[in-house]
């Protein structure tokens, strides 16, 4: 198995605030194998791919589009 170049990963706090998430809710990604991982130590990294994976995954459309105001016409 080839590692991906140590700039594509990331710690767990630059997780925590793309996805603005607390660590609570990281660990939960973790835990039900939602978001891979990597420990060394007590430092968990994350790969940018599986992030982004995930965004895309659950990219949704709305079915009701925002309804125009006075200050976005």
């Amino acid at each position: 198995m080839t590692l991906p170049p140590l700039e594509d990963w990331i710690d767990g706090y630059t997780v925590m605030q793309a996805l603005h998430i607390s660590p609570r809710t990281l660990q939960t990604l973790r835990t039900n194998g939602t978001l891979p991982f990597s420990r060394i130590g007590k430092k968990l990294y994350y790969k940018r791919s599986d992030v982004q994976h995930i965004l895309q995954n659950n990219y949704k459309i709305s079915k009701y589009p925002k309804k125009p105001t006075k200050n976005n016409m």
